[in-house]
């Protein structure tokens, strides 16, 4: 019944892809570019400290967690934890895990050449069989308002429209936009909230009088 709707039903011309995230942690700092000696040293975090994209390697983006998130990542004597996101991963599904990562970690030198010479101490690989929608042309149209035909219904998502790709940052903006459409239909849905309490009063009372009827009988 839900595809009666337009909006529901174009959810289902949005294809998931496949994703492969891979970890290389390395025994120095893989994006310092300016300083050999500090990007080899492990006391400290060196390199840049942020979300990182580029047009010339297979992952879409990627960032020093070790760096960027040191209470979660940095670990004493270690360095550089660098996360890859490989977006649409339809081409490393079939690959073994050492393939991906032989792959990944030439790409990770090639765009920082500084980074020459550095040892992976540790490895992860996880694939996601559908993760992100496929972004191709035309599907953007098929992507949902967060308000929806039904009546106190509202979605929340990356995948739902709003101005950023399928993303974290994508999935805050589609909560505030949520957000903004529930307050403004606070007033109906209050009346609509009385209206349903009444209706169980109603359902109440009359299952009760049907127990005295029962007990009398």
């Amino acid at each position: 019944r839900w595809r009666e709707w337009d909006l529901f039903d174009d959810l289902y011309k949005l294809v998931g892809v496949p994703v492969v995230t891979v970890q290389l942690r390395y025994n120095g700092w893989v994006t310092e570019l300016q300083d050999l000696e500090r990007s080899r040293q492990l006391k400290r975090a060196a390199g840049l400290d942020n979300l990182l994209y580029t047009p010339d390697a297979d992952f879409s983006c990627f960032a020093d967690l070790a760096f960027t998130s040191p209470e979660d990542y940095y670990i004493g004597g270690q360095g550089s934890l660098i996360q890859a996101v490989l977006t649409p991963g339809d081409p490393y599904m079939p690959l073994p895990n050492d393939a991906i990562i032989s792959r990944v970690q030439k790409q990770v030198l090639e765009l920082f050449p500084s980074s020459q010479g550095l040892e992976v101490l540790w490895s992860s690989v996880v694939k996601i069989g559908q993760s992100l929608y496929r972004e191709a042309p035309g599907n953007d149209p098929f992507r949902p308002d967060q308000k929806t035909p039904v009546e106190n219904f509202f979605l929340a998502g990356s995948y739902t429209k709003q101005d950023y790709i399928d993303s974290m940052e994508g999935a805050t903006l589609s909560g505030r936009q949520a957000a903004a459409y529930i307050c403004s239909a606070g007033e109906r849905l209050a009346a609509l909230r009385k209206k349903l309490a009444s209706s169980e009063l109603e359902g109440t009372l009359r299952d009760s009088n049907t127990a005295d009827e029962l007990s009398f009988i």
